[in-house]
């Protein structure tokens, strides 16, 4: 009777779904199933810190759509490990945790004292959509399975499976164990309903004004070519979240910047609005502000979680789907329908608002004459070296900003930032990640210099599992987006501002320090050819720029960021 460990059958259980990495600290609580997946071909990925695993996790989803796994050891290993899983649920990625827990004679209840054997359970389950500790080894299937359903049940989000190492190192004969397909146990496509459609199809093509709004549901559901049919379709203005910039082509002559004033403009103006796969949060503004009068306007709002819909607009009609099986069927009928493409009146008119907006924008670099670099123009250079098909990350707070509007994404699963968590330092991790799943794209991270502190020694991960990433850190040694409130707080003040000053870091010296590659620039005539030559070199690199300080404190489009913490012009705050 051949027997396996209980580390081979939760390998067992991820080979059927495909996983090809795993992201962990080596520990001795799963060396069972380290041994394993090595067997079976799924590559170990060991980050630093387990919080880095998560962010390595979310890369892989959000450039391919596969479910990625990361294992912490218990105590200290998963406590680290909290903080990463929190930012992948508000990102809304499926990320399967696996912690190993003390062996089962001493937890649930856990004994005094017990050595590093902490409640996993009650730890995890507010962090995460889903857990479970399993307490029987001929168990682990079945709550492997399940874990994997609920990380993919509604909106996608990051689940939890606490196993005692005993139970993973436990030998038995599996024979009578289920190993099942993914279609055997959960739904992969949740379709519309045929008569939502009939009266979705039939409010579009009564539109005078439509307009089309893409959510990162697109681009988890593949879609990005059925938004573009849609948009060519009703040839009417289209924009999307700031978190699905890369859903629709910035460069298609129909595309709009979700945070502009002529996108804005375009939406309040709209008859009816198609907002598919997005919840629209509030980094998208869902004020009234920015919408028409609910009592004329038709909001259509299609999301794979029923708890998404209708819930920060009112809405027309709500279709609990999935994003790319909806527009299918809306397509179909749409064509059956026998609609015409409008005349693109409407969309010159907003195009020509966005032209003078951007006209703004760009005037700010191009009018730079101190003896940094500005922000926009190092990003923009960044774009040139790069080029559309590699795969930007975005990190930081004012330096987010200008690397989400200063790019241009024409290629789908490209932009990469923490747009619904704003959480810091998960660049380079996040860029790992990708880079993995993606050997032959190219992948770079602009980042600021308080960010790229958090998790700067995954700069090491990255050498040692030979990951070829280059990352670009905006060095003006402030936390600009704090200094600038400060300022506001304190009325100018300056003498009173608190805890904003970095020390100076050659962020290319640290580099080098670690194996990588390094560069350094002063000047905007040395941004390309040293973007050229960190782009080309074998190891991973780090470009260290000296920016601007005063035009990195208020980035472009700063009042509408400033409305998502505070809410819309006039608004008064709750008493």
């Amino acid at each position: 009777m051949a027997t396996v460990t209980g580390g081979e059958v939760i390998v067992k259980c991820l080979e059927k779904e495909g996983v090809k990495r795993i992201f962990g600290i080596t520990d001795a609580g799963y060396h069972a199933v380290m041994g394993a997946a090595v067997d079976h071909g799924i590559r170990w990925v060991g980050p630093r810190h387990e919080a880095a695993a998560a962010h390595m996790a979310d890369g892989v989803f959000k450039t391919t759509g596969e479910i990625p796994v990361v294992m912490a050891g218990y105590g200290p290993g998963t406590a680290n490990l909290v903080s990463g899983l929190i930012c992948s649920r508000e990102e809304g990625v499926p990320v399967v945790a696996i912690s190993s827990q003390a062996r089962s004679g001493i937890v649930y209840p856990f004994v005094s004292g017990a050595f590093q054997a902490v409640n996993q359970y009650d730890i995890m389950k507010p962090v995460v959509k889903w857990n479970a500790a399993v307490h029987h080894w001929n168990r682990i299937p079945e709550v492997i399975q399940r874990a994997f359903r609920e990380a993919m049940s509604g909106r996608p989000g990051p689940v939890h499976v606490d196993i005692p190492y005993d139970i993973i190192f436990e030998e038995a004969d599996d024979s009578e164990l289920k190993y099942l397909e993914p279609r055997q146990y959960r739904s992969m496509i949740m379709e519309p309903p045929a008569v939502q459609v009939e009266e979705a199809a039939r409010l579009i093509a009564e539109a005078e004004s439509p307009m089309l709004i893409a959510g990162t549901g697109v681009l988890n559901s593949g879609s990005w070519e059925e938004f573009r049919e849609l948009v060519d379709l009703l040839n009417c203005p289209a924009s999307t979240s700031m978190s699905a910039r890369s859903a629709f082509d910035n460069d298609h002559s129909n595309y709009l910047l979700g945070l502009g004033e002529a996108a804005l403009t375009a939406r309040r103006e709209a008859d009816v609005v198609f907002a598919v796969g997005t919840r629209l949060g509030n980094l998208d503004l869902p004020y009234d502000v920015y919408f028409g009068d609910p009592a004329k306007q038709k909001l259509i709002q299609v999301d794979i979680d029923p708890r998404n819909v209708g819930t920060n607009r009112p809405i027309a009609m709500g279709i609990v789907a999935d994003a790319g099986a909806t527009m299918r069927a809306l397509l179909g009928r749409l064509k059956e329908l026998g609609i015409k493409p409008a005349d693109g009146t409407a969309v010159k008119k907003y195009k020509d608002m966005e032209a003078e907006q951007m006209a703004v924008l760009d005037a700010a670099p191009k009018g730079y004459e101190g003896d940094k670099v500005h922000p926009a123009t190092s990003v923009e250079a960044a774009a040139k070296v790069f080029g559309p098909e590699a795969i930007n990350v975005g990190d930081g707070g004012n330096t987010s900003l200008f690397d989400a509007l200063y790019l241009r994404f024409t290629t789908p699963r490209t932009s990469l930032g923490i747009f619904e968590f704003g959480h810091l330092g998960t660049g380079i991790p996040v860029a790992i990640g990708a880079k993995l799943s993606n050997p032959d794209k190219d992948v770079y991270v602009i980042t600021g210099d308080g960010a790229a502190g958090f998790n700067f020694m995954e700069m090491e991960t990255a050498l040692r599992e030979k990951v070829k990433i280059t990352v670009i850190v905006h060095a003006e040694e402030h936390w600009c987006m704090e200094e600038i409130e400060q300022m506001v707080y304190f009325e100018g003040d300056a003498s009173k501002i608190i805890a904003c000053q970095q020390s100076p870091v050659r962020w290319d010296k640290v580099a080098e320090g670690i194996g990588c590659y390094g560069e350094f620039v002063e000047k905007p005539e040395d941004l390309v050819p040293a973007f050229e030559r960190a782009k080309s070199h074998e190891l991973p690199a780090v470009v260290c720029v000296k920016t601007d300080l005063a035009s990195n404190l208020i980035p472009p489009l700063a009042d509408k960021f400033m409305e998502v913490y505070e809410g819309p012009p006039g608004e008064e705050a709750p008493a």
